[in-house]
Parts: C-alpha cells; sequence; structure tokens
C-alpha cells in the first residue's frame, strides 16, 4: 500500500488514540469526560484523513502522480 508521510502520521495517531479509548473504556478510574475528549479527537483524526484522500485522490491518479508516495512499512 502506498501513503505519503502525512497519511502514515495521522493513521498511527489515530491508531494511538483508539487504543487509548480502549484502555479508558476497560478502566474504572477514566472520566466521561476524558472518554469524549478522545472520541472527538478521533472523529477529528478520521476526517483529517478521509478530506486529505479525497482532495487528493485526482491528483494521483493523473500521470505520474503516485512518484511522491512510498510504499507503507511499519517504522517502529
Amino acid at each position: 500500500m502506498l501513503s505519503s508521510e502525512y497519511e502514515y502520521n495521522v493513521s498511527k495517531l489515530l491508531a494511538e488514540k483508539v487504543r487509548r479509548l480502549q484502555e479508558l473504556q476497560n478502566s474504572d478510574k477514566s472520566s466521561n469526560y476524558e472518554k469524549d475528549f478522545l472520541r472527538m479527537e478521533i472523529e477529528t483524526l478520521e476526517s483529517l484523513y478521509e478530506n486529505y484522500n479525497l482532495g487528493l485522490n485526482y491528483f494521483r491518479r493523473a500521470k505520474g502522480g503516485r512518484n511522491g508516495l512510498r510504499e507503507l512499512r511499519e517504522k517502529d
């Protein structure tokens, strides 16, 4: 799968937020505010990722449009 640096970083951050929300949902000591705030952050990151992809879809289909992308692989 090819990905830009932006897509890679947003998806990585999104995965971290989802993992954190799951941890909070399993914890008895978490506040509703904290969980609601994380849900809002997750929704925002999903929107950013989707809007970026929709906006660049035209350019990526153009000749040579994928030249600036790299093969997506784990950096960790």
